[in-house]
């Protein structure tokens, strides 16, 4: 499942990386739905998707790691992805810090690339 253009590392949401994702793989496959989405995660709740990108529920660290491999993400992307998660949904300060110092460094990496 190729994410074509989508550069994971050039958003700071996670939830708008999940929707232009779904977007466009729905847009090459116009019969994919949040449903096979959650069932290639080895979710049960179809709508888990549309409720995470809507704000109504958020992700936890095994429903990342899921979301991540059935979007075949490449570990680096993974990491990423965690950080974007993390840096939502951080409790206080200090984790919120903690995920933007990952990805800043990331995306120095990249850019010195």
């Amino acid at each position: 499942m190729p994410r074509d253009d989508i550069d994971i590392f050039s958003f700071l949401d996670y939830r708008a990386f999940l929707e232009r994702w779904f977007e466009t793989r729905k847009a090459r496959n116009p019969r994919f739905s949040h449903r096979m989405l959650a069932r290639l995660a080895g979710q049960k709740s179809p709508s888990l998707l549309l409720q995470v990108i809507q704000r109504k529920r958020n992700l936890t660290p095994t429903t990342t790691a899921a979301f991540a491999a059935a979007m075949k993400l490449t570990p680096e992307e993974s990491a990423f992805f965690a950080a974007l998660v993390d840096l939502d949904q951080a409790a206080d300060d200090d984790a919120r810090n903690e995920a933007w110092r990952r990805i800043s460094a990331e995306r120095r990496f990249r850019a010195a690339r």
